[in-house]
């Protein structure tokens, strides 16, 4: 468990310039190296200088700013977004979609994804902490990210930059399908190294439990902070009881998904369908690792194995719709 990845130190403003000398002709040669072996001059001094003004907000950021703590949750929730964005542009080629439409789908998607999630978590986790505290929503590096959430926010947004580009929102839904749950598959760990969706205490002979620490970075961990609430622990203990690693779980279980989606997509025989078996295949995982969870429970089932339900009445529906569009055309 490590909440915050490291932090860039406070440095003196030698060590300002130096960073800045050395970015000058770090890009200097990239651009000579270049020069020898593009066409379009043009374009390449446009890319560089861009580059070029980013590295310097960056360098002059951090001499301001620092100490700057680079948060786990940020870094995992990042790479996760890469990924599945690299990932759906090399599909995106092989169906002749324009990059730059992926690109565009993917920003909006992030911006749904994230106002989807925080809404989900307060609405229903936490309300009354955000009535007393709103500036919160925005920290996000505090974990607080619920995945249902998030994926209905990122539907939304998503179908609305897919119709106003007039795209095929069943082909576009195909390649979300498959490339989500990669990033679920990094962003868990961002989860396991903030402490957050933790699982329930594990019995004395499950051989993967795992213990969080006390406390970390932003005071009690969450998973120590709930069984101090429910007396399982005492301030004075330096570690959870044993847990199921929940994290982990939901880590693998989305890597394991988009290498069987990615397989699938290859030989899917209509649109839609990838898209409606992703929906399917991660509600039934997630309704099973939510029986490890620590979550409120309503009517006998948490929030989210509700939805997991939804959720796989909704993929078969979408399985079924999609397969009756191909047959009409």
């Amino acid at each position: 468990m490590k909440p915050v990845l490291f932090i860039i130190p406070k440095f003196e403003f030698k060590m300002y310039l130096g960073f800045i000398v050395a970015s000058i002709l770090l890009l200097g040669g990239i651009f000579l190296f270049l020069k020898s072996r593009v066409s379009n001059i043009k374009d390449l001094k446009k890319n560089i200088t861009s580059y070029a003004i980013l590295m310097m907000a960056i360098i002059t950021g951090a001499y301001i700013f620092a100490p700057i703590p680079i948060r786990t949750y940020g870094v995992a929730v990042a790479l996760g977004f890469l990924a599945a964005l690299y990932i759906a542009i090399k599909i995106g080629k092989n169906e002749n979609i324009n990059p730059e439409y992926i690109l565009d789908l993917g920003v909006y998607v992030l911006i749904g994804t994230v106002l989807g999630a925080r809404l989900f978590y307060f609405l229903f986790y936490d309300f009354n902490y955000l009535i007393q505290n709103p500036l919160k929503f925005f920290a996000v590096w505090e974990g607080g990210m619920v995945f249902y959430g998030g994926l209905i926010g990122a539907i939304f947004t998503g179908y609305y930059y897919v119709k106003k580009r007039k795209l095929d929102v069943l082909k576009i839904s195909d390649i979300v399908g498959v490339v989500v749950p990669l990033g679920l598959f990094f962003g868990r760990w961002g989860c396991f190294g903030y402490g957050c969706c933790f699982g329930k205490v594990a019995p004395e002979k499950f051989p993967f439990a795992i213990r969080f620490p006390a406390k970390h970075f932003y005071g009690y961990s969450p998973a120590f902070e709930h069984q101090l609430f429910e007396g399982l622990v005492k301030h004075t203990d330096k570690f959870s009881l044993p847990v199921y690693p929940t994290q982990i779980i939901s880590s693998i279980n989305g890597l394991l998904l988009f290498i069987i989606l990615y397989l699938l997509y290859k030989h899917k025989k209509f649109n839609g369908q990838i898209a409606s078996l992703s929906l399917i295949f991660y509600a039934i995982t997630r309704f099973l690792i939510e029986f490890m969870r620590v979550n409120p429970e309503f009517l006998g089932l948490t929030v989210s194995q509700w939805i997991s339900i939804l959720m796989t009445i909704l993929g078969i529906w979408l399985y079924k719709y999609s397969k009756l569009i191909r047959e009409k055309r």
